[in-house]
């Protein structure tokens, strides 16, 4: 999967097929550099999609809402 950069951090989106209903979940790594480390966070949300190509632009666009302070208890202002 392909890290989107987004305001000095990278987002992955790590989409997981779901066994029961063939689905696609919504999860996503948000890392940021510090000097010599790299410091990561996992994001998921309920939302699930039928295409796999559906569920990594809306873990892109998740992870864009979080960086940018948008997502109620999810936040990156720590790493």
């Amino acid at each position: 999967m392909t890290n989107i950069a987004y305001k000095g951090y990278s987002i992955r989106p790590a989409p997981l097929q779901l066994t029961e209903s063939g689905e696609w979940s919504m999860e996503l790594y948000i890392a940021k550099n510090k000097g010599y480390e790299l410091a990561i966070r996992k994001f998921s949300a309920a939302e699930t999609f039928v295409k796999k190509e559906d569920a990594i632009l809306n873990c892109i666009n998740f992870g864009k809402q979080i960086i940018d302070g948008e997502v109620e208890n999810c936040t990156v202002s720590d790493l």
